[in-house]
């Protein structure tokens, strides 16, 4: 209370206190005549358009009635506002001051350092001495932080919000404290940790990203349909002999992919962090696999079985008149016919 206190005192001493009303016409936003301690906004080096100006004076006014209110954010929103529709450089200096109100720090510096930019020898000396002592406050409550990686194009995110591309230009200027730094890129797994920066921090983090294994692509199964008895004991136990044989190798082929894609996945959910939409994939992946080597596995149990059954039949017997069907069913496997 006593920080806000003694801000809003600063506030007020350079007339951008609690105003009830303010001309919101063009001349209130001409430069004065005579230097003067408010920072009434003056018009952008680009033409701006009266009823533009109008709007961007009412937002001024009332950004400043909300700080005198107390309410800083909404303060901050209409200060904002006001120098996108203005382009004024003074307004530069409320938005400076509200950001400190509200822990922006980082933030609040970057709108004070232009302010002193644009405004260069336009400013008077006591409003430059002022300036450079909160941008000395702020340095106390600010830190550098330097992000290198070999992967370009990473997106850099602090505490949930993106600030950065690799490769960074420059440091990133940000606030003192506890922060959680991810990076992400497509392909990679997101590489997250928790920061902790203290005032005049110089601090610069090398994060390694590391590519998420290309899986393994299964080859589409081609399934053989069920063998059908045929007119000779002998066709009928070669045919069921295949069937059974690529059965088998179906269910070894797709239980050994289900197995590496679980393991893949325990992978991901305990070693690498990943997305949920990835660790859903794999999942999905694994189930798949593992049924169809289920099922192949039952289909080879039944095939053998009707190859075994061709094999040990004798040859001067009749063809076993009907059929053998094999079928999947949604409880199991099933074998219909006749022998």
């Amino acid at each position: 209370m006593a920080v806000k206190l003694a801000r809003s005192v600063v506030f007020r001493s350079f007339g951008l206190g609690v105003l009830l009303s303010l001309c919101v016409s063009k001349s209130a936003w001409a430069e004065p005549k005579t230097a003067a301690p408010a920072d009434a906004a003056a018009p952008s080096s680009a033409p701006v358009s009266a009823e533009v100006l109008k709007e961007a004076g009412e937002r001024y006014a009332r950004g400043l009635a909300l700080y005198g209110d107390g309410e800083f954010l909404l303060a901050l929103v209409e200060f904002e506002r006001a120098y996108q529709l203005s382009n004024n450089f003074k307004v530069l200096y409320n938005i400076g001051q509200v950001r400190m109100q509200l822990g922006r720090y980082a933030k609040a510096k970057e709108a004070l350092e232009q302010y002193l930019k644009e405004g260069g020898s336009s400013l008077s000396a006591e409003r430059t001495q002022a300036v450079n002592k909160d941008l000395s406050t702020l340095a106390e409550r600010t830190a550098s932080l330097n992000i290198v990686t070999s992967e370009v194009g990473a997106d850099i995110s602090l505490d949930g919000k993106v600030i950065g591309t690799s490769p960074l230009t420059e440091p990133l200027i940000v606030d003192a404290g506890e922060h959680n730094l991810v990076l992400h890129k497509s392909g990679f797994y997101d590489s997250a940790q928790a920061v902790t920066l203290a005032g005049h921090d110089q601090i610069e983090l090398k994060v390694e990203l590391k590519p998420i294994p290309v899986a393994t692509q299964a080859k589409p199964l081609e399934v053989l349909p069920p063998p059908v008895a045929p007119s000779k004991p002998r066709t009928a136990m070669w045919a069921s002999w295949a069937a059974t044989g690529a059965f088998a190798a179906t269910a070894g082929i797709t239980g050994y992919f289900g197995i590496q894609k679980a393991n893949d996945l325990e992978s991901m959910r305990t070693q690498a962090p990943a997305s949920r939409a990835e660790l859903d994939k794999t999942e999905k992946q694994a189930r798949t696999l593992l049924t169809i080597s289920t099922v192949t596995t039952g289909l080879a149990v039944v095939a053998g079985g009707t190859a075994l059954y061709f094999t040990l039949k004798k040859p001067s017997e009749k063809p076993a008149s009907g059929s053998v069907a094999v079928g999947i069913a949604p409880d199991g496997v099933r074998v219909r016919g006749s022998f």
